[in-house]
C-alpha cells in the first residue's frame, strides 16, 4: 500500500481539515501542516526550501522526512489530486476529522473504506464502525476492531545506560501542571542528579526528532508524570531504549492508555502513586546505583520486547485490512 497525506490550503477551505480549529484556525498552524513548499518544480532543479530536497512527482510531492539516523518520504496531495486518484481506504488520525472524514469519502470517494484511528484522545466513532485502536478501552459490540501499539523508528532500541543520574523531561510545558510541584521537590531533594526539562516552553530546549532516540539513551530515567495519560509516543520509545520511567500509573486508566499493560513498577518505572515522597526518592536512589540500574535498564527493553510484537500486530492490521475489502 501507499499512503498519502493532505497538503495545500484547499482541505481547509472546502472542510475537510479540522486539526486548526482548536487555535482558532491560526494561519500559521494551518500552513504549518498544509503549506506547499515554494520551488522551481522543473525538471533540472531540485528545490531545497522548506523541507529540503522536496519533489514534484506527477502531481505528488515528495517530501523527505528525518527520523532518528534514517529517512522515509511522506507523500503528499493537494485536494484536486486526491479528487483524481482511486483509493481502497480513507483513515482518520485526528478526532476532529470524524464528520469530515466520512463526508470526503460520501461525497468524493463512494468505492472507499472509511477507516476511524484512535489514539491518545478518545472518542467513540461516530460515522464509522471500522477502528483502528491503539488506545486500550473497550469498543462498543457494533464496532469492528484491530488493537495495536503505534510502532516507533528502529533507532529507538535498547543501549546499555552511560549516565545513571539524569532525569529527562519531554513533556510539553511541564511547569503549568499540577504535579510540577513533584519534580521541584525531586530535583530539590536529589542535588546529585541532574533533571532535564526538554519539551515546548521548557528550559532546556526541545530535542528535534533526529536526536531523540540518543536524548532518551543519555537519560537513566524519563519522566513522564502525563496528566492526559501516562502513555504517549514518549514513554513507549524510552521503554524500547530500555529506560525506566517515573509516572503516575493512575494516570494510564484514566486516559484509556494502552500503556498502563505495559508499565509494572519497581521493574521498568517507579510509580509515584505507590509511595510516599520520600519513598520514591529513595527508590530512585537505589536504582541509580550503577550495576541496578544498568539491570532495570535490561530488563526494561526485554519487558518491552515481550510485551509488544510490531510484527504479529503487523499481521492483524494486515488481515484486518484485507477483510475490510472484502465486503
Amino acid at each position: 500500500m501507499t499512503l498519502f497525506r493532505p497538503i495545500g490550503l484547499e482541505w481547509f477551505t472546502k472542510g475537510f481539515w479540522k486539526v486548526a480549529e482548536p487555535y482558532g484556525n491560526a494561519p500559521d498552524t494551518i500552513d504549518q501542516y498544509l503549506g506547499v513548499p515554494k520551488g522551481d518544480w522543473s525538471r533540472d532543479k531540485e528545490p531545497t526550501q522548506r523541507y529540503g530536497g522536496v519533489q514534484l512527482v506527477d502531481g505528488v510531492y515528495h517530501i523527505p522526512t528525518k527520523i532518528g539516523s534514517g529517512e522515509y518520504v511522506q507523500k503528499a496531495i493537494t485536494f484536486d489530486k486526491f479528487v483524481q486518484m482511486d483509493f481502497a481506504f480513507v483513515v482518520a488520525s485526528h478526532p476532529g476529522h470524524d464528520e469530515a472524514y466520512a463526508r470526503l469519502v460520501r461525497e468524493h470517494k463512494p468505492s472507499a473504506v472509511y477507516v476511524r484511528q484512535i489514539g491518545d484522545v478518545f472518542t467513540l466513532p461516530q460515522f464509522t464502525r471500522n477502528v483502528l485502536l491503539a488506545i486500550n478501552t473497550p469498543m462498543p459490540s457494533n464496532v469492528n476492531y484491530v488493537k495495536y501499539h503505534p510502532e516507533h523508528h528502529e533507532d529507538y532500541s535498547y543501549a546499555p545506560p552511560v549516565n545513571h543520574n539524569v532525569v529527562k523531561s519531554f513533556l510539553t510545558h511541564i511547569r503549568l501542571s499540577p504535579d510540577y510541584q513533584f519534580w521541584v521537590i525531586f530535583e530539590r531533594t536529589l542535588p546529585d542528579f541532574m533533571f532535564k526539562m526538554h519539551g515546548i516552553g521548557e528550559r532546556d530546549g526541545v530535542i528535534s526528532n533526529d536526536l531523540m532516540p540518543q536524548a532518551i539513551k543519555d537519560s537513566a530515567f524519563v519522566w513522564h508524570v502525563k496528566r492526559t495519560g501516562c502513555g504517549g509516543f514518549v514513554s513507549r520509545q524510552a521503554l524500547a531504549c530500555g529506560r525506566p520511567c517515573i509516572i503516575r500509573k493512575r494516570y494510564c486508566y484514566e486516559y484509556y492508555t494502552l500503556a498502563r499493560d505495559l508499565f509494572e513498577d519497581s521493574v521498568n518505572c517507579i510509580d509515584l502513586d505507590l509511595g510516599s515522597i520520600n519513598q520514591n526518592i529513595q527508590k530512585i536512589r537505589d536504582f541509580s546505583e550503577p550495576e541496578r540500574h544498568t539491570q532495570m535498564c535490561k530488563n526494561t527493553a526485554d519487558k518491552f520486547k515481550r510485551d509488544v510484537d510490531f510484527d504479529k500486530e503487523a499481521e492483524k492490521i494486515r488481515a484486518f485490512l484485507t477483510n475490510l475489502l472484502k465486503r
